[in-house]
């Protein structure tokens, strides 16, 4: 019975032998594919030529005028198309044309933001924007003006109001946040301190880039690095470590387990600084704590004019709300932020 066995396996060995020799190369196929896709893929020597297309949204409000500024610093230097839009509510307007027995407040309201960006914009200044008015729900013109212009970049103003404003227009831009499949430029209240123009070196000598250790960490980095070297400017690349709450008997414990997991997230960093080192000037920093309340302290202390984070989606740092991380660094800043959704590919 042994003897029949050995031969019977014997047999099976021969007949599925072809079958072997077919998978092998595949199987070599394989780990080399594996292989490639963990070793790092080297940055891009063409520089990326910019923005070609910026969207401006505008309520009339300083913060909006702000905006517009920022917007039309950026599209001087890309040499970019320019829209401003100003979006009216339906339900005002409705109610103005029965009060006011006005039927033309539409048209109105372009002469208005013809007004607002000719006030805003000085004679010498360049591109001349393109003047837009629409009637519906804010977030969807928005977008919808944004994919009929074919824009890469939307650049809004976030008020400092509380209350209902603060509401209202928050739930605009935590829309846009969510939705969005261009990157947003969100431009902070101004303060009673702060300047209102643009300055002609921003973001200034460094920008902050918040990166994720994830797997998308490679194309994050490719992404900062092209904008930094298109700005001319440094990189800052920082990564937060998320502080875990736990009672005062496991402090001791937590700490060192903490100590662990920044001193692996700096190596990763670092790995990741040099390879941007090829084409700018990279620092890398590693906190622990709440990730919008570091970025935020950080970009205040560095006294930087740009944080660019990507727009992570129902994991890490950004949980189940894409958006709301970058949203809680405006809310508590004012330092412009540029937030990018996860799978955008610049042109």
């Amino acid at each position: 019975m042994w003897e029949q066995g050995l031969r019977e396996m014997r047999g099976v060995d021969r007949l599925l032998a072809p079958l072997d020799r077919r998978r092998s190369p595949r199987s070599q196929t394989q780990a080399r594919g594996q292989k490639a896709e963990m070793s790092p893929r080297p940055l891009r020597t063409r520089a990326w030529r910019g923005f070609r297309a910026v969207l401006c949204p505008v309520d009339f409000s300083e913060p909006s005028r702000l905006a517009f500024r920022y917007a039309m610093a950026i599209a001087r230097r890309s040499n970019a198309s320019l829209t401003v839009l100003y979006v009216n509510d339906p339900l005002l307007i409705a109610a103005a044309t029965v009060a006011l027995h006005d039927r033309h407040i539409a048209k109105r309201s372009k002469r208005e933001l013809r007004a607002f960006t000719e006030a805003t914009t000085r004679s010498h200044e360049s591109p001349t924007p393109t003047i837009v008015v629409a009637t519906g729900n804010p977030a969807d013109e928005i977008l919808a003006r944004a994919r009929r212009s074919h824009a890469d970049l939307l650049v809004v103003g976030t008020h400092g109001a509380t209350g209902a404003d603060r509401l209202l227009f928050g739930s605009t831009t935590l829309s846009l946040l969510q939705r969005t499949s261009i990157p947003i430029l969100a431009v902070p209240s101004p303060g009673e301190t702060t300047s209102t123009a643009v300055p002609t070196s921003w973001p200034g000598q460094r920008m902050i880039a918040a990166l994720e250790l994830d797997s998308q960490a490679g194309h994050d980095l490719e992404i900062v690095t092209d904008l930094a070297a298109w700005f001319k400017t440094s990189l800052l690349l920082v990564h937060v470590v998320i502080a875990v709450a736990a009672p005062a008997w496991l402090t001791g414990d937590l700490t060192a387990h903490d100590r662990i997991r920044i001193a692996q997230a700096q190596q990763q960093l670092d790995q990741l600084a040099a390879r941007a080192r090829k084409r700018v000037k990279a620092e890398t920093r590693v906190t622990c704590g709440q990730p919008a309340d570091e970025i935020a302290a950080m970009a205040a202390a560095e006294q930087t004019g740009l944080v660019v984070t990507a727009l992570k989606d129902r994991r890490g740092w950004f949980g189940a709300r894409r958006g709301s991380v970058s949203y809680h660094v405006l809310s508590h800043a004012v330092t412009p932020v540029l937030a990018y959704p996860p799978q955008w590919r610049h042109r």
